[in-house]
């Protein structure tokens, strides 16, 4: 859509609204699917857009118009890193319309308006002074467990040994695209992959050996990952790393490419909200979740959470 089909669905405000309500621009559906709302009664619409919205579209309305908010009536995968970027060089918050799964984030990222909930975004690049404080974060929270965890990983080699060897080496993908080697117990036959090379774990894998399902369940094959941790190739929360192998049909995704802009981690919201079930297309939309959201704040809240889950049991395993 140009420009100038654009500008004709603008709207000036009144001159009694320009002094109360705060201004924003709508990007919908452009089709009899768009979710109705109400966001005329709360504020100063200056101009709808239709899906999918074009940067320099986007970019000239926000000049002109001035809005302080961008409201998108579409999950979060629709936005892309030339929107973020015509954004934050307006000075324009972003917000896109929340899923069930995005209840795990609590205020101030969550937002009700128009009758419709709404989640709040950052920027998806890397934000330096957060990067230090959650590194160092990560590290105390393992110095502090470490009276628990040194002792559980012990008793679970020890157990894991009596079949075989108890650690499993595996390369995986982290920040910015390097590669590393990732450690976890192995839950797995010796030699699964032999006859059918890299393939996904499903939730009721015939390869998993029935120590391994116990420990997949409740994800204390990912402890030895902590070493990771401490090496700095991993967080405690993040994009869980995927192999390389897959990675190169994962890629056809948008914007998957914008998991690799941080470290991966032990835990995240897919695996709090899917498990091993959740589609590749589930896990992304978790993952762009997190990384727009993401805060020391979050972080601890995603933490405690998987301190719950690991009693409870994870999502479908």
């Amino acid at each position: 859509m140009s420009v100038h089909r654009a500008e004709r669905r603008e709207r000036a405000p009144r001159p009694d609204q320009s002094s109360r309500r705060v201004r924003v621009v709508v990007i919908e559906p452009n089709d009899v699917a768009a979710v109705p709302d109400r966001l005329d009664e709360e504020f100063d619409v200056a101009a709808r857009l239709p899906m999918p919205p074009r940067a320099e579209d986007v970019a000239a309305v926000l000049t002109r118009v001035r809005p302080r908010l961008l409201l998108l009536k579409h999950s979060l995968e629709s936005v892309d890193e030339r929107l973020m970027t015509s954004c934050l060089s307006a000075g324009v918050e972003i917000l896109v319309l929340a899923r069930p799964v995005y209840g795990l984030l609590r205020a101030p990222a969550m937002a009700r308006f128009g009758g419709l909930p709404w989640i709040r975004l950052g920027s998806g690049a890397g934000r330096p002074r957060h990067e230090r404080l959650k590194r160092a974060f990560d590290l105390a929270v393992i110095l502090l467990s470490a009276v628990v965890v040194i002792p559980l990983i012990a008793a679970i080699t020890a157990v894991v040994s009596f079949t075989g060897p108890p650690f499993y080496l595996q390369e995986r993908v982290g920040a910015g695209g390097r590669l590393f080697r990732l450690v976890k117990f192995r839950t797995m036959r010796v030699g699964a992959e032999q006859a059918t090379g890299p393939v996904l774990a499903q939730p009721d894998d015939a390869r998993i050996t029935r120590l391994g399902r116990w420990l997949r369940r409740s994800r204390l094959d990912e402890l030895p990952q902590l070493w990771n941790v401490v090496r700095g190739e991993m967080s405690l929360v993040g994009p869980r790393p995927e192999r390389p192998e897959f990675i190169a049909g994962f890629e056809r995704l948008p914007h998957y490419d914008l998991r690799h802009l941080i470290r991966p981690g032990l835990t995240g919201i897919a695996q709090l909200t899917g498990g091993y079930a959740a589609t590749v297309e589930d896990k992304l939309r978790c993952d762009l979740l997190y990384l727009n959201c993401r805060s020391m704040r979050v972080d601890l809240a995603l933490l405690l959470l998987t301190v719950v889950e690991l009693f409870r049991g994870f999502p479908r395993g």
